[in-house]
């Protein structure tokens, strides 16, 4: 494949097989990285947390398992589900804090 990786082509995959639940910690596969998109999927223990930082790119989460808070701004924060999404400007500052064992894929688009 040219652009896909980590991942099998031309196989029916269920989303959840894409990523392992991680234990204790948070664990990402890339299946596709390009000079425009970024593609990730994680898989987060409950109770671990990503700091906050500022990306370049636009931010697409979905959370297809599990719960998350997303913490954005100085004060700011939304708590995703399982099957929703949120979408995080370019250059503002967000983390995140596991409140169950979640997967999220997030897409970064330049």
């Amino acid at each position: 494949m040219k652009v896909v990786k980590n991942i099998e082509a031309l196989l029916p995959l269920s989303i959840n097989q894409i990523i392992s639940n991680s234990k204790n910690t948070i664990a990402s596969k890339a299946i596709c990285t390009t000079d425009h998109t970024d593609i990730r999927f994680f898989s987060y223990a409950k109770g671990e947390s990503i700091s906050k930082e500022f990306q370049e790119e636009d931010s697409i989460i979905y959370v297809y398992q599990g719960k998350l808070k997303v913490l954005y701004r100085q004060n700011e924060e939304k708590i995703l589900s399982t099957g929703e999404m949120m979408v995080i400007p370019s250059n503002v500052e967000y983390g995140i804090e596991v409140l169950e064992d979640a997967k999220s894929f997030n897409i970064l688009v330049k």
